[in-house]
């Protein structure tokens, strides 16, 4: 059968459902250990790497403290900054972008991890939370497929910004030249809709790289080429796949929204009708918006900690319908190129969903493969 989204994404929470330990707390942890490990780097290696630049913005704050206003205090700051040599500042730059640097590598490694777990979690191999840290041993790995995925992707939407700049400057003239503004407008529009969903399928033919460096063992230009491999002529579909999720996210955002707004305009009524006399009153109304907002924000968190592996599982799925394999999947990758199931050497021939669970030693040949376009058969 042809790919249907809607079935795909039905397999998928009944994958969430099935897993054990839960989905969503293990993204509570996921989002937990990367907030800590991040915390850590910012803490002690920021004050390795910047020469001790925190110690200039308590320096700022004991000023704004002592009634400096804001420029004063920066000024004061600053001074004291430059009175330790421009080496200081030099060197405090280099920390800074090095520091990034190593931000970025322990989300990204988190990151891939957890996209691991998602594989995982929709080919029912139940996995546990520790499978989140499994990407931490090809760290190096991570690195080197992330640079030369932004390479190619910073590449291409220059090329593309440079193709907008030309069409823009085009459209322009060409204003001039037939004086309608409403030709105009509708030129650049047309302009800034191909160019914004130009960068959208440059960027989605990386799509499944973190999942290729996973299952298949690649990593670099291999796991690149690759992933665009399996995305050539499925861009629209892992575009609607993703856009499909759109009203999640915003009702995400708005019950956020709604609880600030609800917070804010209920202090700011109260004031209005009582006035700034009873400050009990007002403390009361204030923490009262306060657990509105905390509220909102708790349900907010508890939507995402079941939109997350939702989200993630289903380009997960989806990697694995681009490859073609049947409904119990085949692992990809050797013994010795660390595929996914180096560490178990077990692959399924059909899916636990469908009631089998059988599966083949690892020197068995291959099971048959499924169509391309219908791995739930």
């Amino acid at each position: 059968m042809e790919y249907d989204r809607a079935q795909l994404k039905r397999s998928v929470r009944l994958a969430m459902k099935r897993a054990s330990p839960s989905p969503m707390l293990v993204t509570l942890l996921f989002t937990v250990v990367v907030s800590v490990g991040t915390l850590l780097l910012n803490t002690i290696a920021g004050r390795l790497l910047t020469g001790g630049m925190n110690r200039y913005t308590a320096l700022f704050l004991g000023y704004i403290g002592a009634g400096y206003d804001v420029e004063e205090a920066a000024e004061q700051m600053l001074l004291a900054l430059l009175s330790q040599g421009p080496g200081i500042v030099l060197a405090a730059g280099v920390g800074s972008f090095v520091l990034s640097i190593l931000i970025s590598l322990w989300q990204s490694t988190m990151g891939v991890g957890y996209a691991g777990y998602a594989l995982s979690m929709v080919r029912g191999e139940n996995p546990t939370m520790g499978k989140i840290f499994c990407a931490i041993p090809r760290i190096g790995g991570v690195l080197i497929t992330r640079i030369v995925t932004g390479v190619f992707i910073f590449l291409w939407t220059l090329l593309l910004l440079v193709g907008y700049v030309l069409v823009v400057l085009g459209v322009a003239v060409l204003a001039v030249a037939v004086e309608s503004a409403a030709l105009t407008v509708l030129l650049m529009l047309a302009a800034t809709v191909a160019y914004m969903l130009g960068v959208i399928r440059v960027t989605l033919r990386y799509a499944l790289v973190d999942y290729v460096f996973l299952d298949q063992g690649l990593s670099g230009m291999d796991a690149v080429q690759e992933s665009k491999r399996l995305m050539q002529n499925n861009t629209g579909r892992a575009f609607m796949l993703q856009l499909s999720f759109f009203g999640w996210h915003l009702l995400m955002v708005g019950i956020i929204y709604i609880g600030v707004m609800i917070g804010v305009v209920s202090v700011g009524v109260w004031v209005a009708v009582n006035g700034l006399d009873d400050v009990a009153g007002l403390l009361a109304s204030a923490g009262m918006a306060v657990l509105v907002m905390a509220a909102a924000a708790i349900g907010a968190t508890v939507l995402n900690l079941w939109l997350r592996p939702y989200v993630t599982g289903s380009m997960a799925r989806f990697y694995d319908w681009a490859r073609g394999t049947p409904d119990g999947f085949t692992g990809g990758g050797d013994a010795n190129a660390g595929g996914w199931n180096d560490s178990t050497g077990y692959t399924w021939s059909s899916g636990p969903s469908a009631g089998a669970g059988t599966g083949t030693k690892p020197g068995d040949p291959p099971a048959p493969q499924g169509p391309r376009d219908d791995p739930w058969k």
